[in-house]
């Protein structure tokens, strides 16, 4: 069914499917998906807003932490009042960070297995040889591994750079 698919991209890709650059590929890839989700989490998701009870949260936490190690009862009391509201708060931020995640499972399962065979290159069998092993994928890391790889440290970086953490 996904064979056309597959076949275009291939095509479309030539030499750059192949290592040396296919890594290159593979990390362009995995920059323009971060974006698409980046994207996708300040259309979806009401950005100021969860900052917002985000810290909220955080100050809770930081007072309680306080209070518990200057042993000062009638401040935990006080928080502990608060602990109900806070734990609604944090249900609150878990179900809106996971709206884009639960509306792009699907789509990027389907992307991944496209080009998960777009470079399944049987001349070489990986995409990229790491200088050292990674654990779990070994030297030689195929699509998936290297995908995955460069989507945790990129992520991350991206997400700083446009404040959504």
């Amino acid at each position: 069914m996904l064979d056309w698919i597959i076949d275009y991209l291939i095509k479309l890709f030539g030499p750059y499917r192949d290592p040396p650059l296919s890594s290159i590929t593979v990390i362009g890839i995995s920059i323009m998906v971060c974006m698409i989700t980046i994207a996708a989490n300040y259309l979806l998701l009401d950005v100021e807003k969860l900052r917002q009870q985000t810290r909220e949260i955080n100050e809770w936490r930081i007072q309680m932490r306080q209070a518990i190690l200057s042993n000062d009862k009638k401040q935990i009391a006080k928080l502990k009042k608060k602990e109900a509201y806070i734990r609604e708060l944090e249900a609150n931020v878990t179900a809106q960070r996971m709206k884009p995640t639960l509306i792009f499972m699907i789509p990027l399962w389907i992307f991944f297995i496209i080009f998960a065979a777009v470079f399944n290159n049987p001349a070489y069998g990986y995409v990229v040889v790491a200088p050292f092993p990674i654990p779990f994928a070994g030297y030689k890391l195929n699509f998936g591994s290297w995908y995955i790889l460069c989507s945790i440290l990129i992520l991350p970086i991206l997400q700083k750079i446009f404040k959504l953490t």
